[in-house]
């Protein structure tokens, strides 16, 4: 079956690189915007819903809350697959042990995926609705072009002579957007529905991550330690990829040294 896709956030970060991805490979797709929607949907496959507010204020929660409503209704009346970009953003204890299964609401981003990723449940149970929800780490690569972990650290050592890092034992997982986007790629072609993690299950401290890049883009800015060293809750991240690697037969193989080196800055 040929495959079509819709596309919402296509201006965004990750949305972007994905429609270069789709372009490369001659997957056709149509850019979704909810001021214009389109008319006639039965040549749609696929739902891409990128286009997502993370600024932590009440009227994001609500834009976000009534575009998924909109999403919702779309897929479900047209039986288009939905794929969910959501946050991973899990619980653990002092031994870096994860604790739950559900994602925990940190912030109002966070708060505003797990509405999201509710009711994408709910309508699954009604409608019968296709769905992906993938729970992604932190994505780099590409461009500087975005406010996450490994843009932000380049920015702030190219631009300052020195710099004050907070949080630097924090230890996080990355995945390069290439990596991200084949993922996307081999959903297209995969059945039923389910919730999938999407990282490398590889982790560093935010520390040494500051000091790779500084090697690997040979910045000369001085990194200075600032407590805390780790923050209260989100202190530890690392992704579980043993469902993800067998459903899709996908596996992440862009190491962060080989990502951080051809990283467009």
């Amino acid at each position: 079956m040929n495959k079509h896709l819709l596309i919402s956030g296509h201006q965004g970060y990750i949305g972007s690189f994905f429609c270069k991805i789709l372009r490369k490979r001659k997957i056709k797709f149509t850019k979704f915007n909810f001021k214009n929607t389109p008319k006639k949907f039965s040549k749609f496959t696929h739902l891409f819903h990128f286009d997502f507010k993370i600024k932590d204020k009440k009227n994001s929660f609500n834009t976000n809350r009534i575009r998924i409503n909109k999403i919702l209704e779309i897929c479900s009346k047209n039986k288009i697959k939905l794929i969910f970009p959501s946050t991973s953003t899990y619980k653990y204890n002092k031994s870096n042990k994860r604790i739950s299964k559900k994602i925990f609401p940190i912030n109002g981003y966070a708060r505003s995926k797990i509405q999201c990723e509710n009711k994408i449940l709910e309508c699954a149970k009604k409608e019968k609705l296709d769905f992906f929800i993938f729970r992604i780490f932190n994505v780099y690569g590409g461009s500087t072009n975005n406010r996450w972990v490994v843009a932000s650290l380049i920015k702030r050592l190219k631009n300052s002579k020195k710099i004050t890092l907070k949080y630097s034992e924090n230890v996080r997982d990355f995945i390069h957007i290439e990596d991200l986007c084949r993922l996307f790629c081999k959903c297209l072609y995969v059945d039923r529905s389910g919730i999938f993690e999407i990282g490398t299950g590889k982790v560093i401290t935010i520390k040494k991550l500051a000091l790779e890049i500084k090697k690997n883009l040979s910045l000369k800015s001085e990194i200075v330690y600032s407590k805390p060293y780790k923050s209260k809750l989100n202190f530890f991240s690392k992704s579980f990829l043993n469902s993800t690697k067998k459903k899709f037969t996908w596996r992440p193989v862009i190491t962060l040294k080989q990502g951080l080196k051809n990283i467009k800055h």
